[in-house]
């Protein structure tokens, strides 16, 4: 699983992780729970969720073969060079 949430440290009721997450990975559903995981072998890896998490109850675990990764930077992140930036303004869910 690449995104851990410790449930001790997370804060009932942020969603900030939820909004960061440009996959649309995590959710929050229910104020009172922690967040769920969905798709995640669809997450990216960007770190958005883990870095805007107040209490750092967000870890994200990379796979052994990322971490020996030989892929230039420049590569990952595209053409530019650049980390793209989270989703900021991104439509509300529909509940059901």
């Amino acid at each position: 699983m690449p995104i851990l949430i410790d449930e001790d440290l997370c804060v009932k009721g942020c969603t900030l992780c939820d909004q960061f997450c440009p996959g649309d990975i995590i959710y929050r559903l229910d104020p009172v729970k922690i967040p769920e995981i969905r798709y995640e072998d669809e997450c990216w890896y960007c770190g958005s969720c883990e870095e805007y998490c107040p209490t750092d109850a967000v870890k994200i675990v990379f796979p052994q073969e990322m971490l020996h990764c030989q892929t230039p930077a420049r590569t990952l992140f595209g053409a530019s060079g650049h980390e793209p930036e989270p989703q900021k303004n991104r439509p509300e869910r529909e509940s059901g």
